[in-house]
Formats: C-alpha cells, sequence, structure tokens
C-alpha cells in the first residue's frame, strides 16, 4: 500500500503540473509562433525539428532507458557507475551532431543556423533525460514531476512576456528557439544542482570493458528509441521533401499535429513513471496489475474523449486555434487526433514489455509498423499531402498498438482486463452521440467540451472504469 500511494501521489502531482503549464506552452505560446509566422515558415521549422529528433537517437543509443531500469532494479551495483554512463553519453552526443551535420549537408538542408540550435536543444535535452532517469530511478518522483515542467515553465515566463509586451516585434522562430535554448540549459543546471544536494552525484568505476559491456546491453533501448521517432515524425519530413508544396503541407500537418503532442505528453509521463516502477516492484504482480490498468483507464478514457472531440468538432478546433476553416486542414485534424488512442497503448504496453525484459520483441513489432508506415506515406504524400500523413499513421500505429498489447499480456499477465476494451468503446460511443446531436444546439465548444467531459467521467463511473473511492485514493492517496 505505502508503493502504490507514493506512486499515485507522484502521479497526482506530475498531471495536475503538466496540465497547468505544457498545455499554456503548446496552445499559446507554440501556436502563436505559427500564426505569426506562417504555415510554410513553420512548417520548415517541423521539418526539420522532425529530422533532428529522428536521428537523436544515435545521442543516447536507449542509454538513459537502459541505465533508468538497471538502477531502478539494481541500485547497490550501477549507481556506483553512473560516472561511467556519463562519459559515455557525453561522447555519443559528439557523434550525434557529427552525423546530423553530415546528414544534413547531404540532404541539402541549408538552413544552418535552424538546424545548429535544433541540435543544441536536442544535445541538452538529452543530459537533461539522462539526469531526470536517475532522479526516477531513486524513486524520487516528486522532484522529477516538478523537473517535467521546468523548462517549460521558463519558456512560458520569457516568451510570454515577449508576446505581451512585444517590443521586439514578433516572436520569430529564430528567438524562439534562443528562448528554449536558454531554458532547457537551466531546466539542466537544476538536476545537476537537485542531485549534488541529494548526495547523488556522479560515482566512476575503473571497470575494464565496462563501456563495451553497456553499450551490447543498451542496443535494443537505442534501436527502439529510433525506431519510435521515426515512426512517429519521419512523416513531416519525408512530407516536405517529397510534396510540391511540402513546406505549407509539413504546416498544415503540424497545426494538427500539435494537439497529438499534447495528449502524448500525458502518455510519456505516463511510461516515464511506469518503467522505473514496474522494473523495481516486478516480482510484485497484483500491484503491478493494479496501477497499470488504473494508468491505462485514465490513459485511454482521456484519448477516447479527445477522439471523439477532434471527428466532430475539428471545424470549432481550427477556427479557434488558427482562424481559419479551411477543409483540407479540418480533414487532416480528423484524421490524426484519434491516433492518440494508438499512441496510448503503444506507450503502455510497450513500457510493460520494457520494463519486464522483452524490449527484442517491442523492436520488432515498432521495425514493422514503421515499414509499413513508410511504404503507406510514400504512396499517399504525393497525391493527398499532410492527409496521407495522417491516414498512414492512423493506420500503423493502431496497427502496432494492437500487436504491442496483445504481446504485452500474452508476455507478462498484465492489463489483461479485456472488459474495459468494451467499456472504452460504449464510453466513445455515448460522447459521440452527445456531441453530435449537441452542436446543432450548443454552439460554445467550451460549453459543448466540458458537458462532454462531464459526461464521459459519470459513464465511465458507471462501467466501474472508475470509481469515487479509486478516484478519491488517487487525488488524496494518503
Amino acid at each position: 500500500m505505502k508503493e502504490k500511494s507514493g506512486f499515485y501521489s507522484s502521479l497526482r502531482l506530475m498531471l495536475v503540473l503538466n496540465l497547468l503549464v505544457k498545455p499554456l506552452w503548446i496552445f499559446w505560446i507554440d501556436r502563436t509562433v505559427q500564426n505569426q509566422q506562417g504555415a510554410a515558415v513553420y512548417g520548415t521549422y517541423f521539418s526539420l525539428y522532425g529530422f533532428v529528433l529522428v536521428l537523436s537517437f544515435m545521442g543516447d543509443w536507449g542509454l538513459t532507458t537502459y541505465m533508468n531500469r538497471q538502477l531502478a532494479a539494481d541500485p547497490d551495483y550501477y549507481f556506483k557507475r553512473t560516472g561511467n554512463f556519463l562519459l559515455l553519453k557525453t561522447g555519443l552526443a559528439i557523434l550525434y551532431v557529427f552525423i546530423c551535420l553530415l546528414l544534413a549537408l547531404l540532404s541539402g538542408i541549408h538552413d544552418r543556423t535552424l538546424l545548429l540550435l535544433l541540435l543544441a536543444i536536442q544535445v541538452l535535452n538529452t543530459f537533461f533525460f539522462f539526469n531526470r532517469a536517475i532522479i526516477t530511478a531513486r524513486q524520487w518522483f516528486n522532484a522529477d514531476a516538478w523537473f517535467s515542467v521546468l523548462d517549460k515553465g521558463l519558456m512560458l515566463f520569457l516568451c510570454g512576456s515577449l508576446l505581451l509586451f512585444p517590443f521586439a516585434g514578433q516572436l520569430s522562430i529564430i528567438v524562439f528557439l534562443w528562448i528554449q535554448l536558454f531554458s532547457t540549459g537551466a531546466a539542466l543546471l537544476g538536476t545537476v544542482v537537485y542531485l549534488r544536494i541529494k548526495k547523488s552525484g556522479f560515482l566512476f568505476s575503473q571497470e575494464r570493458g565496462f563501456f563495451i559491456q553497456q553499450l551490447k546491453a543498451a542496443w535494443p533501448y537505442g534501436l527502439i528509441v529510433l525506431l519510435m521517432m521515426a515512426h512517429n515524425r519521419l512523416d513531416a519530413f519525408l512530407l516536405e521533401r517529397i510534396h510540391p508544396n511540402g513546406s505549407w503541407e509539413a504546416g498544415i500537418y503540424a497545426g494538427a499535429y500539435r494537439l497529438v503532442d499534447a495528449g502524448n505528453m500525458a502518455a510519456y509521463l505516463f511510461a516515464s513513471f511506469l518503467l522505473p516502477f514496474i522494473a523495481r516492484h516486478r516480482d510484485n504482480k497484483p500491484l503491478i496489475q493494479d496501477t497499470f490498468l488504473f494508468s491505462r483507464h485514465l490513459l485511454l478514457l482521456f484519448f477516447t474523449g479527445i477522439a471523439v472531440v477532434a471527428m466532430l468538432l475539428s471545424p470549432m478546433l481550427q477556427q479557434l486555434l488558427y482562424h481559419n476553416q479551411e477543409p483540407h486542414a479540418i480533414a487532416v485534424m480528423q484524421y490524426t487526433i484519434p491516433v492518440l488512442i494508438a499512441y496510448g497503448l503503444i506507450h503502455l504496453y510497450g513500457t510493460l514489455l520494457t520494463a519486464t525484459g522483452h524490449i527484442r520483441l517491442f523492436c520488432g513489432i515498432t521495425a514493422l509498423a514503421l515499414a509499413f508506415n513508410t511504404v503507406l506515406n510514400l504512396f499517399l504524400i504525393p497525391r493527398y499531402g499532410a492527409l496521407g500523413c495522417a491516414i498512414s499513421a492512423l493506420i500503423s500505429q493502431s496497427s502496432g498498438a494492437l500487436i504491442t498489447m496483445q504481446q504485452g499480456i500474452r508476455k507478462t499477465g498484465t492489463g489483461n482486463d479485456s472488459r474495459s476494451i468494451a467499456a472504452y468503446i460504449l464510453t466513445g460511443a455515448i460522447l459521440f452521440c452527445f456531441l453530435y446531436f449537441g452542436k446543432q444546439y450548443i454552439h460554445s465548444i467550451w460549453i459543448l467540451t466540458g458537458a462532454g467531459a462531464v459526461l464521459t467521467i459519470v459513464t465511465a463511473m458507471a462501467l466501474q472504469l472508475i470509481n469515487l473511492k479509486r478516484l478519491t485514493f488517487f487525488i488524496k492517496p494518503d
């Protein structure tokens, strides 16, 4: 009960902080930059960001995820070797920058300022996540919850000040990235100071062959990072490169994908908490089953609600966020956002497979889904542009999610509550009917979605996906 209480308390804090900070960052700062700069300019940035992100696996090679799991599972051995991991990570970061610059040159990417800023931010980000992996491995989840919003909180303050008091004109992409570089660096420094205060500095071992041994052990974790990043981000780069009006199409796709990014943060945060938790308590099957299903219920109910809203209220959302009613952009949004349900399943069951030692199986599933996605994109992008990317992602991600879930249940016996799947579908169907008929009488998107959220919660409670006792325990587990 103590472990469950601590997990829920930290998860509650993490969700509250992220719901306060990250929606403001995504829908105020990031969206305003796109609206001010235009779809084509932002599309170029979005495409290059995807390029840098896909290659970021070379700056880590799965070392952070592998270290996080090993530190949680065997702290006595691995905490004495965190300095060795840091040295190895530094070498990988240098290799990452070199290869990115080389591939950018070969690909004909000429915007060097944009590329260098994105690379610098990504390098700092990888070290930031590296330090946070040590913090969560120590089970200091409350501290990590605060660090999870520190960089975006700083950006919110700095960029928000420029948007509210635009003494230097519009917030350009370059200024936006400089602020992001500073904020990420400051957040990284905060994790360093915290680890020193907690007397959890980097320790070194003279163990011969340690680097080669850890690289061999970590490569599946690096491979899964590459495969997942490529599956999630390669389409924007392909769109910008092979479509005749690629930059503009990429900007339209970025507008819809912004909502996916917002929702996917919740899935990522759940996964980042579940990985060390499952690794630490892997012998306590009832605890893992209970915690995992609770996480799945919350996440999939949330994503199902967002998907239904996107399908029915995309014209309202498009007008609200981007001040236009362009049919192409509306269609892209309708097909893009439902992929969140697949993302949620992949994060949950992929984390379960990773934490229980079945990562090679997860790699194989993701590789097949990526290959399927790439073939679909090459076929659909030239004809349908951003809509082709959305359709490809929906098909390939859903296929990968169903296989990952099936294999996760088969290999671990966890998360096998099949009754709840029917309950999710019924909850989504009830919400769909309410919004479909309700939008004819309620013309405020805020009132409509608010009433839909209440209906979803009541329906979920009636179907016993969540109950007052369990929800009260999550809100105040102590």
